[in-house]
């Protein structure tokens, strides 16, 4: 029955290559349309040529960086602010040319460890539109070495459990950033991944604490790069950002897109805890994890009611659906 809908919920690896390489394909298109033909920049012409070389030419991608500084390019753009286009043009070229994502790496979203414009670009990224990350703080060396640790006890253990399943996460987002709210008193945030930044997540170290609720964190928040990744030549959704439905995870109502993102990565959850569960962990972490995936059905099927009552699909959105029915249909029976 897994293989039936393998494509979409459940992981396959060279499709996820397949689509990753025409997204890197488009994204070296348009930064030679932003960098070589809108920006007024002759004298740094040559540098944004060679630059593009190097991060395009070899065998690796781009890392979340250079994913950041195109949609801050893209944004000045389409905003017509021309100073900040050609500040965003010059951070680019500022970016170290070790660019490309080699396996699990964390980090602080610090200046630090990552330099004041890749930071810069990282946390403009990931600037959302409710407060939760748009003031951020990154940890110490003690809690960062702490996070981690238990992020890579959480990976070896879907690599042991569920070796499909990690291999996607380093397709996705091999790159986790660590920081959390810097006012204690706004309410926290687990998790948090943007296209914008696509090949990372952001992860609140606060929240980093018993190993099953980090797996599943690390699957919930690569589940929505693997969405966004269908969204790349098709709107999946048709219903309007101004059309607000109630949602289990927000005191708000909220768009559909946003409904149908929680059920569609609730629903990968529940079917990665699955198969590390039958191929094999027991104790305490195995029970946790039942609990877990059980507060994750529960997500699903409230956000799948509005789904059905509420959401225009297109085709491919009707299919992303269906199959996460299905798959959750066969956990219920």
């Amino acid at each position: 029955m897994e293989l039936q809908f393998r494509t979409t919920l459940h992981p396959d690896a060279d499709d996820l290559r397949e689509t990753i390489t025409r997204l890197i394909d488009r994204l070296e298109t348009s930064f030679r349309h932003l960098l070589l033909e809108v920006w007024d920049s002759p004298k740094n012409k040559a540098k944004a040529e060679e630059k593009l070389k190097r991060i395009f030419s070899g065998q690796g991608r781009p890392d979340s960086r250079i994913f950041a500084a195109h949609d801050a390019m893209v944004n000045a753009a389409l905003s017509q602010d021309e100073p900040g286009f050609d500040k965003t043009c010059l951070q680019f070229l500022q970016l170290p040319d070790e660019v490309e994502a080699t396996g699990l790496r964390v980090r602080g979203l610090s200046e630090i460890e990552l330099g004041s414009t890749a930071c810069d670009l990282l946390r403009r990224a990931y600037c959302d539109d409710v407060g939760l990350t748009t003031d951020l703080l990154a940890p110490g060396a003690e809690a960062k070495k702490q996070a981690a640790a238990k992020i890579n006890q959480a990976i070896n253990m879907m690599e042991k459990y569920a070796p499909d399943w990690a291999g996607e996460f380093d397709l996705l987002a091999p790159q986790v950033y660590l920081a959390t709210n810097r006012d204690p008193k706004k309410s926290g945030f687990g998790g948090a991944t943007v296209f914008a930044a696509f090949g990372s997540i952001l992860m609140n170290f606060n929240k980093i604490d018993i190993l099953p609720r980090v797996l599943m964190t690390l699957v919930h928040e690569s589940s929505h790069a693997k969405l966004f990744l269908y969204h790349l030549d098709d709107p999946v959704i048709l219903n309007e950002d101004t059309e607000l439905f109630s949602s289990p995870l927000r005191s708000a109502p909220r768009p559909m897109e946003g409904i149908f993102h929680a059920a569609w990565v609730s629903a990968r959850m529940v079917q990665s805890a699955n198969c590390i569960l039958d191929n094999g962990l027991c104790g305490p972490d195995a029970k946790e994890l039942r609990r877990q995936s059980s507060q994750a059905a529960i997500v699903y099927q409230d956000c799948a009611t509005q789904i059905e009552q509420h959401a225009r699909l297109t085709p491919l959105g009707q299919r992303l659906f269906d199959d996460a029915q299905r798959a959750m249909s066969d956990v219920r029976s």
